[in-house]
């Protein structure tokens, strides 16, 4: 992605402060996320991965680890630093390139992941974009697997849970973040408005605000952009191992193919 050409809006910690990135997007859940993202991948039997939505390098660090050959790309060249540094404190030969998923031409591997809403950034047509690169990257009978919120089950009553107020210490600072949420249903549109107070030792309080979308969707407009786009659905699962409940489940999880050419 190209935060210039972005329309949507970009969380807080995605070029301003990606320092924080991981304290408040890697938590006590992301390491059963990452194993049932494994254990997909494994049953596609894959050995090649590209993470075009590495971040940090969350989904890269933990496939490594388990044998898989990985590349992660990041659109955010500060959160690319953070990865590397990472890498080179555990010791590992890992690498992460700067790249667009629109327009990334990183290779063809077995599979392509873009993990905890990464698509949300893009608009629509942006996304589309997105699907018809990922197509170009993989091999053929290759998979795409993602996730993005489920419009279909997003309630007032689940607008109102994503509320945050969430304290945090990064590298002796003190950070407090409080976000709500809005939903625009018509336009699959889900805004977030954070408002951030660090304390550093001796300093006066930086005090940060940031409003950013997420383009979100229902299962059925997935399948028909990926079917557009020269993917068959698989399955679709729940962010949390289960099956996908339409009305129900919060995250569509989703693993496609790439079509074979006729």
């Amino acid at each position: 992605m190209s935060d210039k050409q972005h329309t949507l809006g970009l969380p807080f910690e995605y070029q301003q402060k990606p320092e924080y990135f991981d304290a408040h997007n890697v938590n006590e859940s992301t390491e059963s996320k990452n194993a049932f993202i494994e254990k997909l991948l494994k049953a596609q039997n894959v050995k090649t991965v590209l993470d075009m939505t590495c971040g940090t390098g969350s989904q890269v660090f933990y496939l490594a680890k388990r044998g898989y050959e990985v590349i992660g790309s990041d659109f955010s060249p500060a959160l690319l630093v953070q990865a590397r540094k990472k890498a080179t404190a555990e010791g590992l030969n890992l690498t992460f390139i700067d790249g667009d998923m629109r327009t990334l031409k990183a290779g063809q591997f077995d599979a392509v992941i873009t993990i905890f809403s990464a698509i949300g950034h893009l608009s629509k047509p942006d996304f589309e974009k997105a699907l018809q690169n990922i197509h170009t990257n993989l091999k053929d009978g290759g998979v795409y697997v993602f996730d993005i919120f489920n419009l279909q089950a997003i309630t007032d009553d689940i607008i109102a849970d994503f509320a945050m107020d969430i304290e945090s210490v990064v590298n002796g600072d003190k950070v407090r973040n409080r976000q709500h949420s809005e939903i625009d249903r018509e336009n699959g549109l889900l805004t977030s408005h954070d408002h951030y107070t660090i304390l550093k030792d001796g300093c006066e309080p930086e005090v940060h605000t940031n409003t950013f979308s997420l383009q979100i969707y229902t299962a059925k407009q997935l399948r028909v952009m990926l079917e557009r786009n020269g993917f068959d659905v698989i399955h679709h699962y729940d962010m949390d191992g289960n099956d996908f409940i339409a009305d129900k489940s919060l995250n569509i999880l989703t693993v496609a193919r790439k079509k074979a050419i006729e």
